[in-house]
């Protein structure tokens, strides 16, 4: 008699129980309600992608690409082809800024040797007048060559420039494809955690 009397107060208080904690769950369901989208906003900086300030670890950016088209190996080229553009654009800027900063000391060479020479003849043509004889005037400039060697320099920088833009263009966009898709997905998918419609727990919604 006396097992089944503490049995039945067992049951009793364990019904007592659970209903006041859904009850003050529901009271505070704002409070507890915790909702995810996949840990937050996904945003690319640069070939990397972050949530938030936090840059996302290759296993965690392979979880995210599994609820997408794309797949990590797809993912990992475009990030080297961003790079590769990148560096593309960095190189190729340089050497056409030193071979237009060597065209510009080529040329201003020249045009002192020019004017140099000018004013050589210049004070010497009285003498040659009056001693009847013409200058042997040879001039060959000794900047030509480095203003050459700039121009040249500038001319493959800037292909290499077209070039390393269209490879930077190309996969930039391709990784902001990634990221929309990554957040396009995260947005359809809601945990939450709290009181839900049949009591308290963890609830996925598609």
């Amino acid at each position: 008699m006396r097992k089944s009397i503490r049995q039945a107060v067992f049951i009793l208080s364990f019904i007592v129980s659970m209903s006041l904690t859904c009850v003050a769950a529901r009271a505070q369901y704002n409070d507890l309600s915790v909702t995810s989208s996949c840990g937050g906003q996904v945003e690319r900086r640069g070939a990397n992608f972050y949530v938030g300030e936090e840059q996302l670890a290759e296993e965690q950016l392979a979880g995210l690409l599994a609820h997408t088209d794309f797949t990590s190996a797809q993912v990992e080229k475009y990030q080297k082809g961003f790079k590769a553009g990148k560096g593309l654009l960095i190189g190729f800027g340089s050497l056409t800024g030193a071979g237009l900063i060597t065209a510009g000391v080529g040329l201003v060479g020249v045009a002192v040797e020019a004017v140099a020479l000018g004013i050589g003849v210049a004070f010497t043509a009285p003498l040659f007048v009056a001693t009847g004889t013409s200058p042997d005037i040879q001039y060959e400039s000794k900047f030509q060559y480095v203003a050459y060697a700039g121009l040249i320099a500038a001319g493959a920088g800037i292909l290499g420039l077209a070039t390393g833009t269209t490879v930077y263009c190309v996969y930039k966009k391709r990784l902001n494809k990634v990221e929309n898709a990554i957040n396009a997905r995260c947005a359809d998918v809601q945990v939450s955690f709290g009181a839900q419609k049949y009591g308290v727990g963890l609830a996925v919604n598609f």
